[in-house]
């Protein structure tokens, strides 16, 4: 039975790794009058976290300003998020995830297409410092902050620390391995045959086909596994370091699987995901 007579206990505890409070200059019982210049220099009140904060993440909102074909209402948890540099203000941002973005790229093959996009949003054919100069990456899409806005989105994008990320980097990914993106200048058509949407939508090739050299030649990004490009084969001309795989157990895609997700938004949502501690 607890007794309840007596003086109550102070709550001090030893804190110390070794001997006690006296010896190792510790902590100290204080008073409730105000401290005196000896008690400032030898504080009562201490902080008895000996560790450091680790794997912290720090997301930013994003405001994505609507495409007309609404692609922006497909962004899911793990998606890559770019925005458009030339198209963005102190309000809301153009953004594209991966597979929107590939679709882009091939999308400035046309000849026929808006000038707003073409000026703003759409690379010149397989320019690299223009695709640079019109769209950065911003991050990982953590969740859907539900603005009250049937026009706007609102996503939270992990921008540094441990978030989940759709494996878009093959089968052999293993913790540990540094993962990125490579911008890769290829010709797509013996990749796709097609002229493929993010919505999945097929098109005939040769609204993207040379028809002089029945080649397309446009960059397309894909995944990186220590700087080596995973499901798509060509020059790599820029590379964008993401972090380090600290879980990577769920199944493995098949690369046939990747090479679709990376331009279909609804086998990118597939996708199983790992966990990636970004910089």
């Amino acid at each position: 039975m607890i007794s309840l007579t007596g003086r109550p206990d102070p709550g001090i505890s030893n804190a110390a790794t070794t001997g006690s409070l006296r010896d190792s200059g510790g902590p100290r019982a204080g008073s409730t009058a105000p401290p005196s210049f000896l008690e400032l220099r030898n504080p009562t009140l201490t902080n008895s976290k000996i560790t450091y904060d680790t794997n912290t993440t720090a997301s930013l909102p994003l405001l994505v300003r609507p495409w007309s074909q609404g692609y922006e209402q497909g962004f899911r948890q793990g998606s890559l998020i770019f925005a458009a540099e030339a198209d963005c203000n102190a309000q809301m941002c153009t953004a594209a995830d991966l597979p929107t973005l590939n679709f882009l790229l091939e999308n400035a093959a046309l000849t026929d297409t808006d000038r707003r996009l073409q000026d703003k949003l759409l690379p010149a054919k397989a320019d690299l410092d223009d695709l640079l100069r019109k769209w950065k990456f911003f991050g990982v899409m953590r969740n859907d902050m539900m603005a009250n806005s049937m026009l706007q989105k609102l996503y939270n994008c992990d921008v540094y620390g441990r978030s989940m990320i759709a494996n878009i980097f093959g089968s052999q990914v293993k913790r540990g391995d540094t993962v990125g993106l490579a911008m890769v200048k290829l010709n797509i058509r013996p990749t796709y045959t097609q002229f493929v949407q993010p919505e999945g939508a097929l098109l005939p090739a040769a609204l993207t086909t040379d028809s002089i050299s029945k080649e397309c030649v446009i960059i397309q990004v894909c995944g990186t596994v220590n700087e080596q490009p995973i499901a798509l084969s060509g020059d790599v001309l820029h590379h964008i370091p993401l972090g380090v795989v600290s879980h990577a157990v769920t199944k493995k895609p098949s690369d046939s699987f990747i090479l679709r997700a990376l331009r279909e938004r609804d086998q990118y949502t597939l996708l199983p995901r790992i966990e990636v501690l970004l910089i």
